[in-house]
């Protein structure tokens, strides 16, 4: 029997743009961006692949409100209704959920993402959910769809947490999918590219690709490769990956992609071998990434530019060996020094991720990674408080120790401010109140700041991205993180 399955993105209500799916730090911000929801989409590329009808709603995007969204749901009349949940929406998603299921009783209401993987049991006794997946979502949403459409039982589905006979049972944790190839390549016309964007982009189309799942490395904030990849790193296959970007150009028109892998570079040989590829077969695409600092080398950077590498994001975190240590980011502040300078080198931007207010931190400390930032000078910075989210090893540390406030614990939309501390630290909360915001303005406001910026424009693309670039840093970064008096 084909289910028709909606895929929903819930409202998010509340000042400022809410960032969900696809975001390993689930949060608001006051500028419109958003990253493409390339895991959801894949997932329901898959559920469509399998004969089923699939339609999708980003009532965030959309700017529908939960009154608007029921409406549309009527329209469509789904038999499941998937949704994506995070810490800091959890609360306002119960309250939708609630909704659903009094306007559309026999509807099944599925439930994933990284809070309800962390709580299961506690997620459906505080909700109405028909049923959670847990972690890694194609393969097991796929078999529940299966065994709904034939009215079949879901004892033997691992992977999930269910209500049956008015009980909760939590099976047993599903297998990683072995061979990522085997996946469909993500229909951007399912879930519509053109709606999703990102401060540095400057060509379109533009898309969010994935050529890998999970990490080796074991950072103690890090959220997703402990809770959707259980620590292992999966690889699509070089030629996979560069087929699909073939994919992308001929079907979309594809002109920019940003490689949403937790860590492109798991190996220099493993960048080296993609640009390889992208260069012999004369594919002209702009692309970005995220990758580590430490295994970085001159080749690597020459080839990534001349396949078309115009960012990387990398995650610096600080400026203290102390704190790099801590966190066990496996890293040295040499390497960061030696890997800005290197992709400076290279032509390509350089983007720099730092958190501040860790529990063991000094003003000092924090101020030291500021002159850090402004010293190393690279293209672009984002600061960010520790927010040790459920299902990192550094908040069930945090749980553990009693590091957290008293009123965090539970009040899951504090996790999704981004400017209040959640933890106890040796600076105090109101040190860290307005640390990021003046941080950003610190190093965004400079004046030599300006005038590179200003000598770096080529073209009308650069001048747009440096516009965009200054409403996300003066909106999204300064003023709507500033704490109002």
């Amino acid at each position: 029997m084909t289910m028709k399955v909606l895929f929903l993105h819930p409202p998010w209500p509340g000042e400022g743009f809410g960032l969900r799916s696809q975001n390993r730090w689930p949060r608001k911000r006051g500028d419109k961006t958003n990253r493409y929801p390339i895991l959801l989409c894949t997932c329901a590329t898959y559920v469509r692949d399998q004969g089923h009808e699939v339609s999708y709603i980003d009532s965030v995007i959309q700017n529908y409100d939960l009154n608007k969204t029921i409406l549309k749901i009527k329209e469509l009349k789904p038999d499941i209704i998937f949704i994506e949940s995070a810490t800091p929406t959890f609360s306002y998603d119960k309250l939708v959920i609630d909704k659903l299921k009094s306007e559309f009783p026999v509807t099944k209401v599925i439930v994933a993402g990284y809070h309800v993987t962390t709580f299961p049991v506690q997620s459906m006794e505080s909700s109405k959910i028909d049923i959670i997946i847990k972690g890694e979502m194609d393969q097991t949403t796929v078999n529940v769809i299966e065994a709904l459409s034939k009215d079949a039982a879901l004892d033997d589905i691992k992977g999930i947490c269910f209500r049956k006979n008015g009980k909760i049972v939590n099976n047993p944790d599903a297998e990683l999918i072995k061979n990522l190839d085997s996946l469909p390549f993500a229909d951007r016309d399912l879930i519509p590219h053109s709606w999703y964007t990102e401060g540095y982009v400057t060509d379109k189309p533009f898309t969010f690709i994935m050529g890998s799942r999970g990490c080796p490395q074991r950072c103690a904030y890090c959220l997703w490769p402990t809770v959707y990849f259980k620590n292992r790193l999966r690889l699509r296959s070089i030629k996979n990956i560069v087929d699909e970007i073939e994919w992308l150009i001929k079907k979309y028109g594809m002109k920019e992609i940003f490689f949403d892998d937790d860590t492109l570079n798991v190996t220099t040989s493993r960048v080296k071998e993609l640009s390889n590829e992208i260069i012999k077969r004369g594919i002209k695409i702009k692309w970005s990434c995220s990758m580590r600092m430490d295994n970085v080398d001159e080749e690597m950077l020459r080839l990534a530019k001349k396949s078309g590498c115009k960012l990387i994001c990398y995650g610096a975190e600080s400026s203290s060996q102390e704190t790099l240590d801590r966190i066990n980011k496996n890293l040295k502040v040499e390497q960061i020094i030696k890997t800005v300078k290197l992709t400076k080198k290279a032509k390509i931007l350089a983007h720099l991720n730092f958190m501040i207010g860790f529990p063991w931190e000094t003003r000092e400390d924090i101020e030291d990674c500021i002159n850090f930032a402004i010293k190393l000078d690279p293209d672009s910075v984002q600061f960010s408080l520790c927010y040790p989210h459920p299902g990192s090893p550094m908040y069930f540390d945090a749980v553990k120790n009693k590091l957290f406030y008293e009123d965090v614990l539970g009040n899951w939309e504090k996790f999704g401010v981004m400017t209040e501390p959640l933890l106890k630290t040796k600076v105090g909360k109101e040190y860290l109140l307005n640390a990021v915001s003046k941080a950003h303005a610190k190093f965004y406001l400079r004046p030599s700041y300006f005038f590179k910026q200003v000598k770096s424009i080529k073209s009308f693309s650069d001048l747009k991205r440096i516009v965009r670039g200054f409403n996300a840093v003066l909106f999204g970064k300064i003023l709507f993180r500033r704490r109002k008096k």
